[in-house]
């Protein structure tokens, strides 16, 4: 996904690349010497509107380069359809990979863009027949998708879940076996894994306990960080007016540094 930082004049993200990659990370883009971390996810990892999101953070407690790939909005489908961001990542010493979109997979029912992830492309002959009542000529993104699916029937969108759940997962461990180093999953939310269900309008609606449990065999561990104050701090953050809604639904500084804590004391029996 392009990041640009032409809106936010506060700040300069200085936009960067890696390896040949297609997608756009946060900079200042950092020299990837070995021993690097590297952190994949969402929004929670890009930290728009933050001068230092929780990667920043742990280089400067950790003493070791840390490398921010994260793509806002994106799923696990940019990174396994960019060799450029995959090759960054496996070569890391440790690879942080924030558990988020899990939506915003293909699978047996939709496709998605391969790097715009939240991007619906088009519905498979098999959700036009679990949905045949559904128009999908004016859906452009997977959650007007799924707010739509689930409103006209809740019974079917569990299927749909169970799917696109089931196609993240896949993923996941592909894109786990594809890394040299020592991988550790996060889950950085305003709320707790078991306090997910399948709901459209939550922040990450097929992501559950059960299903990130079948992951931690292949990795080092689960750090769950979910701050006490997710919003804390939103003073400090360098918002355009025309963007406050928008910032409204992302974590604050507290948040981030309460990431940045927990990946350091984590992370620190692996560093070499």
């Amino acid at each position: 996904m392009e990041i640009s930082s032409t809106r936010d004049q506060a700040i300069d993200y200085a936009p960067c690349r890696y390896n040949g990659s297609r997608l756009w990370f946060r900079g200042p883009r950092r020299a990837l010497r070995s021993p690097y971390i590297a952190c994949l996810g969402g929004c929670g990892v890009y930290g728009r509107y933050l001068s230092r999101p929780w990667p920043t953070s742990l280089e400067g407690r950790t003493g070791t380069t840390v490398v921010n790939l994260g793509v806002e909005n994106a799923g696990i489908d940019a990174y396994l359809n960019d060799p450029g961001a995959l090759l960054t990542a496996a070569h890391a010493q440790i690879t942080v990979v924030q558990l988020t979109c899990t939506h915003n997979t293909s699978n047996r029912f939709y496709s998605v863009h391969p790097r715009r992830n939240d991007r619906f492309l088009k519905a498979s002959e098999a959700l036009k027949s679990l949905y045949p009542e559904m128009d999908y000529t004016e859906v452009h993104f997977t959650r007007h998708l799924l707010a739509r699916l689930h409103a006209i029937c809740p019974e079917r969108f569990a299927i749909v879940a169970a799917e696109a759940r089931a196609a993240w997962q896949a993923r996941m461990r592909t894109l786990i076996a594809q890394m040299n180093g020592t991988v550790f999953l996060l889950w950085f939310a305003p709320s707790t894994l078991s306090e997910i269900a399948d709901d459209p309008a939550a922040e990450e609606p097929f992501l559950t306990r059960g299903a990130v449990r079948p992951l931690e065999p292949h990795v080092h561990s689960l750090i769950e960080v979910v701050p006490p104050q997710w919003h804390a701090g939103c003073d400090e953050m360098h918002v355009p007016a025309m963007e406050l809604s928008r910032a409204e639904h992302l974590p604050g500084p507290a948040a981030h540094d309460a990431v940045a804590a927990a990946v350091s004391r984590a992370v620190e029996g692996v560093l070499t």
